[in-house]
């Protein structure tokens, strides 16, 4: 039976109709993840073609409102036919927020930003896509995941915070212990949702000692407040003159304003925040805007604005920059990854590089399931420095004088 031209071209034109159809009607993670597997040339001009038509970004981010604007003014520079609109907030409101969209199927927000121990509650209720940006391949362990949901931009560790001019550097506590002692006994302020505080001590002391320390620490009458900014802030009003938990960053930016203030590595260990990850929604309005931005914050570029602004990034090759101890210190730290080689062999604890005033040390960190001690090996340092070392759970639990070693560490 021969069909009519007319017969043909509806065939032809409704083909079409359902194939647009069934494009627009694929997920997000679907159309990024076809995206994703072009060549790096194709990749960036599909995104940056589907960008323009959707012209801007919503991004719900847990961060100070000046520090997100150097981000936004970065990536706006580099797309100018692009708008971030950025929409700042606590994690948990923003996180809720999020899950409400996914619920009522009312998406507004394109990109998230989050503490990484947010990531499953929001993967597990599809509120988040996978996205597998090549970005992911210059990231330092434990910043990524295997399924594609977690892409960590930076982490913070936790420092005393002290204003100098109620407590002298050298008549501040060093350790945890020291902060036990009575004449700290209302004087020490501590934010009321750290969480990652109390399980860095766990993770480092176990459970018990942990939860016998952080009582101990409850009896000298903190002053809890949320969040780090107003810490610190308070801090230098001489509300109190220590907080146990502030973020480096703080520190360094008022110190560049000329106020009162220092901060101290704790002694035996320094707690480090759950890295901080940005994802995008499985609704977003806007994902090929969103996968832009994220590559974006993933970039060097991105990431060492985010250094410049005192945070450890999440890169291999971007450092981090703290003054500690009068001395200019480059740290370059992946974070502390558990990788079983076998059930009889060693396990790698860390391993890091550190560039610290013209001295360089190479570790590498084993531990032996039989023994509890730890072994350090390939140890090259010159002059003597202390290095800052790192294990499981995102703790800092020790410092290691890298010369000369000892005889419980092989070469």
């Amino acid at each position: 039976m021969k069909r009519s031209p007319i017969a043909v071209m509806v065939v032809i034109v409704f083909t079409m109709l359902l194939s647009a159809a069934l494009l627009n009607a694929a997920s997000v993670e679907e159309r990024l993840g076809r995206i994703n597997g072009l060549s790096a040339e194709e990749r960036a001009e599909t995104l940056e073609k589907e960008a323009r038509n959707e012209r801007e970004v919503v991004w719900y981010a847990a961060m100070a409102s000046d520090r997100a604007a150097e981000l936004i003014k970065g990536f706006e520079s580099k797309y100018p036919f692009l708008k971030v609109r950025f929409q700042p907030g606590g994690a948990s409101r923003q996180l809720d927020q999020l899950l409400v969209e996914h619920r009522t199927n009312n998406h507004r927000a394109d990109i998230i930003n989050t503490r990484r121990s947010f990531v499953g509650v929001m993967a597990k209720n599809g509120a988040i896509a996978r996205y597998r940006t090549p970005f992911r391949a210059s990231l330092r362990p434990g910043f990524t995941d295997k399924d594609g949901y977690v892409n960590g931009i930076y982490a913070q560790p936790r420092v005393f915070l002290t204003n100098t001019r109620m407590v002298p550097r050298d008549k501040a506590p060093k350790s945890f212990e020291a902060l036990l002692d009575p004449q700290w006994k209302e004087k020490l302020g501590m934010d009321t949702t750290d969480y990652d505080w109390l399980a860095s001590l766990i993770d480092f002391y176990g459970r018990s000692k942990a939860l016998e320390l952080a009582g101990k620490l409850a009896k000298q009458q903190l002053n809890m407040r949320r969040g780090p900014t107003l810490l610190s802030q308070l801090a230098l009003a001489g509300e109190f003159p220590i907080v146990v938990d502030a973020f480096p960053e703080e520190v360094l930016q008022l110190k560049n304003a000329k106020a009162p203030v220092d901060f101290i590595f704790s002694e035996p260990f320094v707690p480090v925040k759950t890295p901080t990850t940005v994802s995008i929604s499985s609704g977003a309005p806007h994902p090929h805007v969103a996968a832009l931005f994220v590559d974006f914050l993933l970039s060097k570029p991105g990431q060492d604005l985010m250094a410049s602004q005192g945070r450890w990034a999440s890169r291999n090759d971007v450092g981090y920059l703290v003054d500690q101890k009068a001395r200019r210190c480059r740290f370059l730290l992946p974070i502390g990854m558990i990788n079983k080689l076998s059930s009889s062999s060693f396990t790698i604890v860390f391993s890091l590089s550190v560039n610290c005033c013209g001295s360089v040390a190479f570790e590498r960190c084993w531990r032996s399931p039989q023994k509890s001690n730890l072994v350090l090996s390939r140890v090259t340092v010159n002059p003597p420095v202390s290095c800052v070392t790192m294990a499981p759970g995102l703790t800092w639990p020790m410092r290691i004088n890298c010369s000369p070693l000892s005889s419980d560490c092989m070469r």
